[in-house]
């Protein structure tokens, strides 16, 4: 059944939002048209339109923007593919990159933590304006936080890998996070750099005693710094990148474009190595700026 703009409306509201302008709601909905007429994306437009959560409507939002960028350029995405028959968990898109590549995407949108969002929320209500400072230790706080949410998309919370379980030649596994409610959405290159590569990637001001996920581990590093790399080392062994996602400043809620920043794991690739991969991205979500 073709998605209607009552039911997007309706959606909207179940799912918590308010009324939103007549432009956001058109833009979205040619959007969701657009996915729709290419046959592939009957679950998430079904799960679009039966919404009743904030979050995960959101979440949807962020996976049919995601499509349609590539749909609008020409290219097109497998929804909910596996990369094997062994195995057990889907992965949101798979990008054909010529005769023989591929690449596999998995999303996730990163949210307001609750405590910021309800502090922003009632001075707006007071004052009808917000002051929120987060100092050092918060920021450290925040980008933990992203690499666990990177982590959350390959293994459960146990350790146990759930998704990417194998690395194919010409295959590249990719976890894209969108981090626009990042540091109150004031994240930029160097946040993304020091959650993937750690402190000694970026300037002396902007480290926070962060191990990356892709960064090398050395003997003499300390105890905690052993345990988090041996944390990170499925993701190190099977995901060739993290893909940065950003909504521009001013954007709406519904209808939205997105920029990007790749940030390449060195142990399994280069940029160089992967350059259907990164033309590819460049021709359907802007560089981050």
């Amino acid at each position: 059944m073709p998605i209607e703009r009552a039911t997007l409306v309706e959606a909207v509201s179940a799912s918590g939002g308010a009324v939103q302008p007549d432009d956001q709601v058109d833009g979205l909905l040619a959007k969701l048209m657009a996915l729709e007429a290419t046959g592939r994306y009957a679950s998430l437009l079904k799960g679009i339109s039966s919404a009743n959560d904030k979050s995960n409507f959101l979440s949807l939002l962020l996976e049919a923007t995601f499509a349609y960028q590539f749909e609008s350029r020409g290219l097109s995405l497998d929804y909910e593919v596996k990369q094997g028959a062994n195995e057990g968990s889907s992965i949101d898109f798979g990008l054909k990159l010529g005769d023989a590549g591929a690449a596999y995407f998995e999303l996730r949108l990163l949210q307001q933590d609750q405590a910021t969002a309800t502090k922003i929320a009632q001075q707006l209500t007071d004052a009808g304006l917000y002051a929120v400072i987060k100092d050092g230790v918060d920021e450290q706080r925040e980008i933990l936080k992203l690499q666990s949410i990177v982590l959350s998309k390959v293994e459960d919370k146990h350790g146990k890998p759930t998704k990417f379980l194998k690395v194919d030649p010409g295959a590249f596994n990719v976890v894209a996070v969108c981090v626009s409610d990042l540091l109150l959405g004031m994240a930029d290159l160097h946040d993304c750099i020091l959650a993937a590569y750690g402190d000694p990637e970026v300037p002396e001001e902007c480290r926070r005693g962060i191990f990356g996920l892709f960064q090398d581990v050395k003997p003499m590093y300390p105890a905690e710094i052993q345990v988090a790399a041996k944390r990170f080392a499925h993701l190190k062994a099977t995901i060739h990148a993290v893909l940065f996602l950003f909504k521009p400043n001013g954007s709406g809620i519904l209808d939205y474009s997105l920029q990007q920043l790749l940030v390449w794991n060195r142990a399994l690739t280069t940029e160089a190595d992967a350059g259907a991969l990164n033309d590819a991205l460049c021709a359907a979500i802007a560089p981050f700026k």
